[in-house]
């Protein structure tokens, strides 16, 4: 198969029967260079799209569709799988040896995350964060094993609770990380800028008359910098907010329960640090191969059973109701003894309407709320 990653060529192995077919779809788009002879199915291509969209999902005003994150997410998935299929990074490999062509590529991880992260049902918000706290712990795992990063960023985001800075200290620590992202976000502008300049597209990956090799690596080294430092923050907000979508599900959902009820602690929290890296890459892959769907729980006899059971208990409800009827009208009609007395009931009511509306005719004659008319 001939996968090209900014012109580098590999060969991948077959995906595993346990993907999710979403999943397998865009793989089989990935792998299908050869057989269909197209560009946009190589695996470079892929993650422009993708990373040229996942920017979009960052930077717009309106809130992206619940459909729009999920397909995205499928997507990189799928790019995940890939790369791991095309083995393009080692455990013991460092960073000097890892080709510009293929260094993009470790980005994967943290939009993974940052797709998820953006997730607004609060009912899927819960399980996105929880994913999401994976993929940029392993990502930066992979960073920390490669020396990209700040290690102010990675120790914070490696740090112990029991170990939690005191107020002065933390200030000070996002105080010097937002210098540190500031300049980075100048430096990647510029990057970018320059290839617009160079290329016309500045999400064009690669180098080229202009923009050599150099400052291609520059702008991917200062990218990982860059999404390090928004891990540190946004995994401290997400570890914040878990216990809150917590407790607010064991309520029973948004809006629903007290909320001045707080339900003892039943499990401990969610967190995954980056300590144990093989434990980390696992849930990675576990969450990269996962279906991306709601499996069945149950079969379709069961399903049928459930059904006809239902059917069931609203046809008593409708023969009980048409019963409790019929014994009221008998009890306000005498069961029929006094013959005529329900039309007579019934003319009696009828009279009384017309007394009615004769009254408010008299009241409020013709033509009296007609102000335009000629009255002299």
């Amino acid at each position: 198969t001939d996968i090209v990653g900014d012109d580098r060529d590999a060969s991948g192995t077959e995906a595993t029967s346990g993907e999710a077919k979403a999943v397998v779809d865009s793989i089989a788009a990935l792998e299908d260079a050869d057989t269909c002879e197209a560009d946009e199915f190589r695996l470079a291509h892929a993650f422009y799209d993708a990373y040229k969209s996942a920017r979009n999902i960052g930077s717009a005003e309106q809130p992206p569709s619940q459909g729009d994150i999920e397909a995205l997410t499928r997507k990189l998935k799928a790019i995940a799988v890939r790369v791991a299929q095309l083995r393009l990074f080692s455990p013991n490999e460092e960073l000097d040896d890892i080709s510009t062509a293929d260094l993009k590529f470790l980005l994967v991880p943290y939009l993974l995350a940052e797709v998820l992260g953006a997730t607004r049902d609060t009912n899927e918000r819960l399980q996105a964060l929880r994913q999401a706290l994976v993929f940029w712990r392993a990502f930066a795992a992979d960073c920390q094993r490669l020396g990209v990063a700040h290690r102010d960023d990675l120790r914070s985001i490696d740090r112990p609770p029991e170990e939690a800075p005191d107020l002065a200290t933390k200030r000070d620590e996002k105080i010097a990380r937002y210098k540190r992202s500031k300049e980075l976000d100048e430096k990647i502008q510029w990057l970018f800028a320059k290839k617009r300049q160079c290329f016309g597209d500045e999400f064009q990956w690669g180098h080229g008359a202009g923009f050599d090799e150099d400052m291609e690596r520059d702008l991917i080294l200062a990218l990982l910098g860059r999404a390090v430092a928004a891990s540190a923050e946004s995994i401290a907000s997400a570890e914040q907010e878990i216990p809150l979508l917590e407790m607010m599900m064991a309520r029973g959902g948004q809006g629903k329960g007290s909320l001045w009820k707080r339900p003892p602690p039943s499990e401990k929290p969610f967190i995954v640090k980056i300590q144990d890296k093989a434990e980390c890459m696992r849930l990675y892959k576990e969450m990269v191969f996962q279906c991306p769907y709601v499996l069945p729980t149950m079969t379709l006899q069961e399903c049928a059973d459930i059904e006809m059971q239902q059917a069931r208990e609203r046809q008593e409800r409708q023969v009980t109701a048409q019963r409790e009827q019929r014994a009221e009208e008998d009890d306000r009609w005498f069961h029929g003894d006094r013959y005529g007395a329900k039309e007579d009931d019934e003319e009696e009511r009828k009279v009384y309407k017309d007394r009615d509306w004769d009254d408010w005719k008299d009241d409020h004659p013709w033509g009296s709320g007609n102000k335009m008319a000629n009255l002299g």
